[in-house]
């Protein structure tokens, strides 16, 4: 894989060439906040208290 080919909008072009194709409104951006806050929390809950690494002189 030594060329990637570039990421576009079908309707817009190249990513970045029209932002306002990409604005989200306020209620999928809370959702996607809460989304985020859950996996947070999940990750939070699940880490290990002992890693069982020893520690960095």
């Amino acid at each position: 894989m030594a060329q990637q080919l570039p990421l576009t909008n079908p309707a817009t072009g190249p990513v970045g060439s029209v932002r306002s194709a990409w604005k989200l409104d306020e209620k999928t951006r809370e959702a996607g906040r809460r989304g985020i806050a859950s996996a947070r929390a999940a990750l939070a809950a699940h880490r290990p208290t002992d890693d069982h690494r020893p520690q960095a002189a």
